[in-house]
């Protein structure tokens, strides 16, 4: 397969996701493994980011006449994202394909049929391709939760939060540290959580496990109040809201792509802020956008 013609890997990828939504998972992946096969022998650049055994994520080592960084992107905001937390070393040059997606997409694959393993490589090369591409995160803290590794699985979500930047993705961070404190076997702290999670974004998830610990402490679930809940995470060492570097980040680049006037993508970035803060006067400019 050739790599260096786009058009030919775009179609092939879309006949991919034809065979994703006919669910004919195994042509699907059986495609994938090609093209991601081509893009190991193909494909030699510095890619973005380096992912250790435990899940811990950081900028890529230079390397020998490489005077480059390779950055696969899913939306602009991430660009600004990689380069206030990482800080490049040089020049970061944003791949025309989306290879950080093709390995995100055979990561799904894998954890659909079970195969975790498989989905920590393939998740991996995903965040190596985009350190900050929050969905490939999340997919490899699941595989850990799947392989009941739980200290891998703490640290892969605590890597996601700072990425988390609406209410529903925060909402999952807290169920996720429900689940690891559940396992941990300490309810009361889970139980805030996943009461937490369901004040950002009400899900049947943590609804589910609030039943539950409730019939394992034979207690109903109290009404804590948010200062109650914060005064727990705070013992815990768990984040009591969003990144405020991340929401400032987000915000900032919709003032870029204003000035740009690149007001599609201006919106992308004032709606997420929005979400997560509710603030009147982006209400307003996300009003006046509809109009532009």
């Amino acid at each position: 397969m050739n790599i260096n013609n786009p058009e030919e890997l775009k179609k092939y990828f879309e006949k991919f996701k034809e065979l994703v939504k006919n669910e004919e998972a195994d042509k699907a992946m059986h495609m994938l493994e090609e093209l991601l096969k081509s893009i190991e022998e193909q494909v030699k650049v510095r890619r973005a980011g380096s992912i250790d055994a435990r899940g811990n994520i950081s900028i890529s080592e230079p390397q020998d006449n490489c005077e480059h960084i390779y950055m696969s992107l899913n939306h602009v905001m991430e660009y600004y994202i990689y380069a206030f937390y990482f800080k490049p070393d040089c020049d970061v040059v944003l791949s025309e394909l989306p290879y950080g997606e093709y390995y995100r997409s055979y990561g799904d694959l894998c954890v659909k049929s079970g195969r975790y393993k498989a989905g920590i490589e393939a998740y991996s090369n995903a965040i190596c391709w985009n350190p900050v591409d929050l969905d490939a995160i999340l997919g490899l803290a699941e595989c850990y939760k799947y392989l009941n590794m739980l200290k891998r699985y703490m640290i892969a979500t605590k890597e996601a939060y700072r990425l988390c930047c609406t209410r529903a993705t925060m909402a999952r961070y807290y169920r996720n540290m429900g689940f690891y404190y559940l396992s941990a076997y300490k309810p009361e702290v889970a139980r805030a959580c996943y009461i937490y999670s369901n004040i950002y974004y009400k899900t049947d998830n943590a609804d589910a496990e609030l039943s539950y610990i409730e019939q394992a402490l034979n207690q109903e679930t109290p009404k804590l109040s948010v200062k109650e809940m914060q005064k727990m995470f705070d013992d815990e060492g768990i984040e009591p809201g969003p990144s405020s570097d991340t929401i400032g980040v987000i915000y900032r680049v919709g003032q870029i792509m204003m000035e740009s006037q690149d007001y599609r993508l201006a919106k992308d970035c004032f709606s997420i802020v929005y979400d997560i803060t509710q603030e009147e006067q982006l209400e307003k400019l996300l009003e006046e956008l509809e109009n532009v």
